[in-house]
């Protein structure tokens, strides 16, 4: 990381203190800007601390500075500000987020956010005039996917099951939490009778979780991941793709495949999720499948998965999508609005509609319609 220009320090401090505190983590002044007021306006409204009476001695202005200083220092020494603040933002959606669990990306909102309006409109595609739907999230980490797809879909959709799985007891305890949370501020409603949202420590790689999970009542239609999808050579080396406080704060174990993951022959380390959960889709009998992807490469990687190496599958002859950052907004002019995929050496390769402007983000795989 370079070195921060010692004209861009004086400034900062000439304009307070706090912001030079803050420069080493948001690199430039405007940034330092919003998260100084960010802290600010997090230590106006947090609570007395557990022991200490409420009272004004509590939210004197001694006090407050003191605690913004604090919060300044450890966002200073490279600490996210999710982490520090204790919370992220997730559409209308407030996520705790605490040290050992990935935080949760403005990129995986939007798409999150536009799976419930692909879902419903997927439904009228099919003619589905029952309402029920079951949806599974593996890797859930804080439950922000879950959590974001039961509370824009329970007010549509009667007969509704929500469930995500971590192999991390701590990241199953936290989407609980931020459950609790939000339905205590009615973010999210209290669901109806036929209607949950739940939390399960789980394996991906176990069998017989899997075997559990398809023998409870209900389908499972939609199958959705944001799995460990980091290189190793990436994670040592960075190439300018791994932040320094991602890297130092973030655990590895939601970022990279662990070393004791299954291996499969011809595919990648980083990729070995979302070749078991193609298996696992095709277990649960599911017809929507979104995978959070890191860059084109891998998502064409995803793509030949289904397309060239697994000719048993019946994902073969599924439609694919890939999504941008942005799948609402048309594709700016530099903006390829296809990739074409090979599904075998020696065949004419199948043409993948990408939606949307931005970075590539996510692999989409839908059941075709058959009349």
């Amino acid at each position: 990381m370079p070195r921060l220009a010692p004209s861009l320090l004086r400034r900062a401090h000439r304009i307070s203190p706090l912001l030079r505190t803050l420069l080493p983590a948001t690199r430039n002044i405007p940034s330092a800007q919003n998260e100084l007021r960010w802290i600010r306006e997090h230590a106006r409204s947090s609570p007395a601390k557990p022991g200490e009476k409420l009272g004004p001695q509590n939210s004197s202005p001694d006090r407050l500075e003191k605690d913004v200083a604090r919060m300044c220092r450890q966002r200073g020494q490279g600490v996210p500000l999710q982490y520090v603040l204790g919370s992220q933002p997730f559409g209308r959606l407030e996520i705790a987020c605490e040290k050992g669990i990935l935080v949760p990306r403005q990129e995986t909102e939007a798409w999150a956010e536009y799976l419930r309006e692909y879902i419903l409109q997927c439904r009228v595609e099919m003619g589905e005039t029952a309402s029920d739907l079951g949806i599974v999230d593996f890797c859930t980490g804080t439950g922000c996917i879950a959590l974001s797809l039961f509370q824009g879909l329970q007010c549509t959709i009667a007969n509704l099951r929500v469930r995500g799985v971590d192999i991390s007891p701590q990241a199953v305890s936290l989407a609980k939490r931020n459950l609790d949370d939000n339905l205590q501020t009615n973010i999210i409603a209290p669901p109806k009778k036929d209607q949950n949202v739940t939390f399960t420590l789980g394996n991906v790689f176990d069998d017989a979780f899997v075997e559990k999970l398809k023998s409870e009542p209900g389908s499972w239609d939609v199958l959705v991941s944001n799995p460990p999808y980091v290189s190793r050579d990436t994670w040592t080396h960075g190439r300018g793709e791994m932040g320094f406080s991602v890297k130092k704060y973030e655990p590895r174990l939601a970022l990279v495949p662990g070393d004791d993951v299954p291996s499969y022959p011809g595919v990648k380390h980083e990729d070995v999720f979302y070749w078991r959960l193609l298996d696992v889709a095709e277990m649960l009998d599911t017809r929507l499948i979104v995978f959070e992807v890191g860059d084109l490469q891998q998502a064409y990687r995803v793509a030949r998965m289904s397309a060239f190496e697994r000719p048993w599958s019946n994902l073969r002859d599924w439609e694919m999508e890939i999504w941008r950052d942005s799948p609402k907004i048309q594709p700016q002019e530099d903006e390829e609005p296809f990739i074409f995929v090979h599904k075998k050496d020696d065949e004419v390769p199948s043409r993948v509609l990408v939606r949307g402007s931005g970075n590539v983000r996510c692999v989409v795989f839908k059941k075709h319609i058959h009349p």
